[in-house]
């Protein structure tokens, strides 16, 4: 077994193992009924978005990357098991709110390649292994709304890791750098979420909301009550043009 003079240092987004689109090759999902699964992931992306702004708020960090990153993984498993997810709870059937959170995609911040990697799943009790991987196979593998924000929550942090590289930015493998730029990440990404989100709702029959915007400048999309009842009767709407073709 080959050792490594030093820890492969990367920022890690975290999503669901089981259930979640943004592990698995899905054809699309970009249809009404598909509007529960994005708003699960927005409130995911949310979760943690708020998870590592506590930390820069309250000025007090993890000891180690390692630990920052299992805390924020634990925290957001504990999340979906519990409440998060309100009215747009998947069933705890074995793909749904019974998985865990783990890393999904990444950027490799240490030795400078500021590289995009996926996180290959090794088998229970295994950590998942990092490899090198390009924009297009990101956009390959996922389906339009999830790789648009995967690639913008990672390209933020490969132009924050290209800046500080060249810059010579002594803290940029810190607990803290890590954390202030997963915050940045985090931020760009539900940004282009709560986009496609918004487009796709109005596709759906959405009237939308007197403001188009938060006062973050993000896109304002469906309470999730709204969004349960455009999946509800675009599944409804599909029953009966099925039926009607019988």
């Amino acid at each position: 077994m080959k050792i490594l003079r030093r820890p492969l240092r990367a920022l890690a987004m975290l999503t669901l193992v089981l259930g979640c689109a943004a592990t698995q090759a899905a054809p699309g999902c970009d249809r009404c009924e598909d509007l529960p699964q994005l708003y699960r992931e927005l409130l995911e992306q949310e979760f943690l978005r708020a998870k590592f702004q506590s930390w820069i708020d309250q000025a007090y960090y993890p000891t180690s990357i390692s630990s920052m990153q299992k805390q924020a993984a634990s925290a957001l498993t504990q999340a979906m098991k519990g409440d998060l997810y309100g009215v747009l709870a998947p069933p705890k059937d074995g793909t749904g709110a019974s998985g865990a959170a783990a890393p999904s995609f990444g950027t490799v911040i240490s030795g400078g390649s500021c590289q995009l990697v996926e996180y290959v799943p090794q088998g229970e009790g295994k950590d998942p292994v990092p490899q090198p991987v390009t924009e297009q196979k990101v956009k390959d593998k996922l389906c339009k709304p999830l790789a648009d924000f995967t690639l913008a929550h990672e390209n933020s942090h490969i132009q924050s890791c290209t800046a500080a590289r060249q810059s010579g930015d002594k803290s940029v493998e810190t607990v803290e750098w890590f954390v202030r730029d997963d915050v940045k990440a985090y931020e760009a990404g539900v940004k282009v979420l709560r986009e496609q989100i918004a487009a796709l709702a109005r596709k759906c029959q959405w009237t939308g909301s007197t403001n188009l915007r938060k006062p973050d400048n993000s896109m304002v999309v469906p309470t999730p009550e709204q969004i349960t009842t455009l999946s509800q009767n675009a599944k409804a709407k599909a029953g009966a043009m099925r039926r009607a073709s019988r």
